[in-house]
């Protein structure tokens, strides 16, 4: 039975709504007294309406003034935990000025990532030390340290346009430098791509250089994660000005599971190396052929480690499309066998991934068509 192509549908029932797996891959391996000994196969779960799980991935943009992350990077492990190093610049005047009166800082990001039901919760601290710059002259031993917290829902935006409607106006890159142009037309237009937010609070202090001492610049202000590196927004009528947004965050949808399966057969044990959604995980458990059930634990590797899952279901019989060179069988170039004790549904689930809680009733599906894969 080599090279065997494995498509098993099944109905994973959760809160009442049918989820739907199908299952893709190699099928039987028989042992040389001929008899079945073990079962391998490709699983592929498909959900609808799952679970939005965030990782932090950068700075926050605040509304007012202007905290742009030049270099370094921010990361999320599978518990949530977040850290980073990045160096950033503080502009005093907003997104309109990145030529001079800004600060310059070798930043610690340290955080975490939880969630309250299905809101996610991000608390982030950046603390770090550089200079102040007024235009002329550098002022040293500046430093920052800032906290930010999101309070409020995911935010999706749709792709929209942003429009002037004059012949002479300005575009304000995000480097601060702005060019006048012409519209023939008229008016001159700018697209923003689709993305996400999450908005919050951003609070602290930031201290300029030796020579201000006692300038301390409160900051208490409205603050976002954004999946978008910069948008575009219109200043005065007549001005485009890219908006730094930072890209801080990345949305993880669980729209599905595949995994390389092993069961033992007959026996009871079962093991899986798992994908989900973008995050990578090894799993062990039994699958019982007398009560038909099975059960696993899923943890995190790499840079899923600390993410756990554990989930049950039952076990069926699947339809097993074995590749052939026949072109006469049905479906052409197949021929089909039974895998008799294939993972056939998840009944229940639950776990922490990158440091937010799900669970099988967030879920809800829709069925997948058993056909054999291409060639």
């Amino acid at each position: 039975m080599k090279n065997a192509k494995v498509i098993t549908l099944a109905l994973l029932v959760t809160a009442g709504a049918p989820i739907a797996a199908a299952a893709q891959g190699a099928g039987l391996y028989y042992n040389t007294s001929d008899s079945a000994s073990a079962v391998d196969y490709w699983l592929q779960e498909q959900f609808t309406n799952a679970p939005s799980l965030v990782y932090t991935t950068g700075l926050p943009a605040l509304t007012n003034t202007d905290l742009e992350s030049l270099s370094g990077a921010v990361a999320t492990d599978g518990a949530g935990r977040i850290a980073g190093l990045v160096y950033a610049r503080f502009y005093f005047d907003g997104p309109t000025n990145h030529t001079d009166n800004y600060g310059a800082f070798t930043l610690t990001v340290t955080g975490s990532t939880s969630n309250r039901g299905t809101n996610p919760l991000v608390k982030l601290t950046m603390r770090g030390s550089g200079y102040t710059f007024d235009g002329v002259t550098n002022h040293p031993n500046a430093s920052l340290s800032l906290t930010f917290t999101s309070t409020n829902k995911l935010v999706y935006v749709p792709s929209t346009n942003v429009t002037i409607y004059s012949t002479n106006y300005a575009v304000t890159d995000t480097n601060g430098i702005t060019q006048m142009l012409t519209a023939a037309n008229g008016f001159a237009t700018q697209t923003n791509p689709a993305y996400c937010y999450l908005s919050g609070r951003i609070r602290g202090n930031i201290q300029r250089g030796q020579n201000r001492a006692g300038k301390q610049l409160t900051i208490n202000t409205n603050a976002a994660l954004y999946t978008a590196n910069s948008i575009w927004t219109v200043v005065n009528g007549t001005n485009f000005v890219e908006q730094v947004l930072n890209g801080g965050f990345v949305l993880d949808v669980l729209t599905n599971m595949d995994a390389q399966v092993i069961q033992l057969v007959p026996g009871s044990r079962l093991f899986m190396n798992a994908n989900l959604g973008s995050q990578l995980y090894s799993a062990s458990g039994s699958a019982n052929t007398n009560s038909l059930k099975w059960n696993a634990s899923f943890a995190g590797v790499a840079y899923a480690h600390g993410s756990r899952l554990q989930a049950n279901g039952t076990l069926g019989p699947g339809i097993a499309y074995e590749q052939t060179t026949d072109t006469n069988n049905y479906p052409t170039g197949y021929i089909t066998n039974v895998v008799e004790y294939a993972i056939q549904n998840m009944t229940n689930y639950s776990g922490k991934v990158l440091g937010q809680n799900i669970w099988s009733k967030q879920l809800q599906g829709v069925s997948v068509s058993p056909a054999p894969l291409s060639p």
